[in-house]
């Protein structure tokens, strides 16, 4: 009996892990499974998913679901950070999902709230476009092409 709980916790550990190793990023279980699959350990993606789910509810992770065709995304939460309420931008060419913090928006929720009466959710609450290393690679490639026609 006891081996097994030693596997799930060497499972916890290794998702853990890493997480912590990635604590800027948002990441899928996916992810975290194809990681964990280079690196010979493999765990299958209903372990990831339910560990995750454990370690959201313990508060070490944050669960980040942006809409229902995406697969939600998980973050470590830095104890000494914390991890407070913002607002995300999801790029839609590489996919990147960032936090936003940023006084006018905090702003517009508050005026959102009081004048209209609607209470913003920043968790659920994301501003899909382009970030700046995509539009910039899409920049070269115009810039280039314009080279090569000339």
């Amino acid at each position: 009996m006891s081996g097994s709980g030693g596997y799930k916790t060497k499972q916890r550990d290794l998702i853990l892990n890493y997480m912590t190793a990635h604590k800027d990023s948002h990441v899928t279980v996916n992810v975290i499974s194809d990681h964990l699959i280079g690196s010979g350990t493999p765990i299958g993606t209903a372990t990831i998913y339910r560990q995750l789910e454990k370690l959201v509810e313990q508060g070490v992770v944050r669960k980040y679901t942006v809409d229902n065709s995406t697969c939600a995304c998980f973050q470590y939460v830095e104890p000494e950070r914390g991890c407070h309420e913002h607002f995300h931008l999801k790029c839609e060419k590489c996919g990147k999902l960032i936090h936003l913090e940023c006084d006018f928006v905090s702003e517009l929720q508050v005026h959102v709230q009081s004048e209209h009466g609607f209470t913003i959710d920043p968790l659920r609450t994301v501003f899909y476009g382009v970030c700046k290393e995509c539009a910039a690679a899409e920049a070269d490639k115009k810039n280039e092409k314009r080279k090569n026609n000339e």
